[in-house]
């Protein structure tokens, strides 16, 4: 009987050489690590020579794997364009990671762009924090993710920028002699230093009232009047919350459109297109 190479093990391979390994591959795939690997163990049969070798702790390319990598291009490619040509396609699973921050006053209208102007996609939002979010881009469990550097630096990379504003409830009142008690989310967070060095800077005393693991607790604790926060001001604030009078000013967070290893340029490139847009329709 003829060999035959067959699609998913070929998709595994690119994968692997895409997304730089096994565990990245897996995860844009959304299959197990194992099967990956039983996929390149597949095409490793049919060509008769390993296709990859260990160099250290990451991966290389035989000479065939390269060889049998250049022709999975060329099969993939064809197999795609003759579904699409045949409409048999389905929309493909674009995982996109976003902060808490203003994520219900922006993944609305990010949503409704990126329907229009990737038509041929599917999206899954997955919504955390800042540090977990990029652990899942180096795992390749999200494909991208918009993510909030509260220092603002790195402008020249950023998407846009968003202010940030100190925010209470509007029943708060702060004596002047005693610290000023804030609500920060517990660490890792990228707005917890910022609002301490502003504080510090204008000599302002300061203590940590309440911490909070997501953004609907810290809210609770704001509008419940144990102290004020810093949040980037995205849209209208919820209701029960006000800016804060009288506090040093604030500076802008960055917002930053990362993606995993491998992912296309272009898909990258469209969803930061979109995120830039929908941050300058909310200024």
């Amino acid at each position: 009987m003829a060999q035959v190479l067959d699609i998913a093990p070929l998709r595994s391979l690119v994968a692997v050489a895409d997304c730089g390994g096994f565990h990245r591959a897996a995860a844009a795939l959304h299959l197990s690590q194992s099967a990956v690997s039983q996929h390149l163990r597949r095409v490793e049969a049919v060509v008769g020579e390993p296709l990859i070798q260990r160099s250290g702790r990451g991966i290389v390319f035989t000479e065939t794997g390269l060889k049998a990598l250049r022709h999975a291009r060329t099969i993939l490619a064809a197999h795609d364009r003759a579904l699409d040509d045949l409409g048999a396609t389905e929309p493909k699973l674009l995982t996109i990671g976003a902060t808490e921050h203003g994520a219900d006053v922006m993944l609305a209208g990010l949503t409704g762009i990126l329907r229009d102007r990737l038509p041929d996609r599917r999206m899954r939002f997955r919504l955390d924090r800042n540090v977990s979010l990029a652990d899942s881009i180096e795992r390749g469990l999200v494909d991208l993710a918009i993510m909030l550097d509260g220092a603002g630096l790195d402008r020249a990379n950023a998407s846009g920028v968003v202010r940030l504003q100190w925010i209470s409830a509007r029943t708060l009142s702060l004596l002047p002699r005693d610290p000023l008690p804030l609500v920060v989310f517990s660490e890792p967070c990228t707005l917890r230093e910022p609002a301490f060095a502003i504080l510090e800077n204008h000599g302002v005393a300061y203590e940590i009232a309440a911490e909070c693991g997501d953004l609907s607790g810290l809210y609770a604790a704001v509008r419940s009047g144990l102290g004020v926060a810093l949040l980037p001001m995205i849209g209208k604030l919820p209701d029960g919350l006000c800016p804060a009078e009288g506090l040093p000013p604030a500076n802008n967070a960055s917002v930053l459109v990362r993606g995993r290893v491998g992912i296309d340029p272009d898909l990258l490139a469209t969803v930061d297109a979109a995120v830039r847009d929908v941050l300058a329709a909310a200024d």
